[in-house]
């Protein structure tokens, strides 16, 4: 399977994913601008997987599903997020984000992970609480790639001084499920460039003692 298709926007520079599904195209994350992209491209979405709740990442779900007509999944976890503008108020943003009309439930346990097949696709799903309440993970075997959204970045790890963050229940869950993963598993974060496990084994200054006087949070 080939490399997704990123789209970065907004004025936090997230990173959105599309993966070819059955039909069309699976669209992980929503940022600001995305919907003009897709259509400019006249690249069809069939299924929309949110990695977790906050504004910058659920700015444009709306908008995909009435332009594409297709499913939403996002972790129940962070429904009071996607109902609440995607906590934007918690950063001084004045935003009122509209959420979808319907949402499905991603059907993971809290803290575990689960074997689950969307759009012709074959995840294996985890919930990593800690950046957010309903923060997951999108593991695809077949392009050695997890989409990680604000859980994991090259050197450095999501911000867990939002309301429902939590650094140790964070910590716990990377090293628990992302870093199991194969080492040569690419990591798509929600914001900055690619990364692989082994590297954040070896370099992320949150789990290097040798580093941790470094470590600070992305995003």
């Amino acid at each position: 399977m080939k490399e997704p298709i990123i789209y970065t926007g907004g004025e936090l520079q997230t990173n959105a994913y599309l993966i070819p599904g059955k039909k069309a195209y699976v669209c992980i994350d929503a940022p600001q601008g995305i919907t003009s992209f897709l259509t400019q491209r006249k690249i069809e979405v069939e299924t929309l997987l949110l990695t977790h709740g906050h504004f910058d990442h659920i700015w444009e779900a709306h908008l995909i599903e009435k332009t594409f007509q297709c499913p939403v999944y996002i972790h129940p976890a962070d429904y009071n997020l996607l109902h609440h503008s995607g906590g934007s108020a918690y950063v001084g943003i004045k935003a009122t984000i509209p959420s979808p009309k319907e949402i499905i439930p991603l059907p993971v346990l809290a803290g575990s992970s689960i074997h689950w097949g969307c759009s012709g696709l074959e995840f294996i799903l985890f919930h990593i609480p800690g950046h957010s309440p309903g923060s997951v993970a999108f593991y695809v075997a077949r392009m050695h790639a997890v989409f990680c959204g604000d859980i994991l970045f090259a050197g450095s790890i999501g911000r867990t001084d939002l309301p429902g963050g939590s650094l140790s229940s964070l910590l716990e869950g990377i090293k628990n499920y992302l870093f199991s993963l194969p080492d040569n598993t690419v990591v798509y974060p929600g914001h900055g460039p690619s990364t692989t496990i082994l590297k954040e084994k070896e370099t992320n200054p949150f789990f290097n003692k040798q580093l941790e006087g470094k470590s600070s949070f992305f995003l």
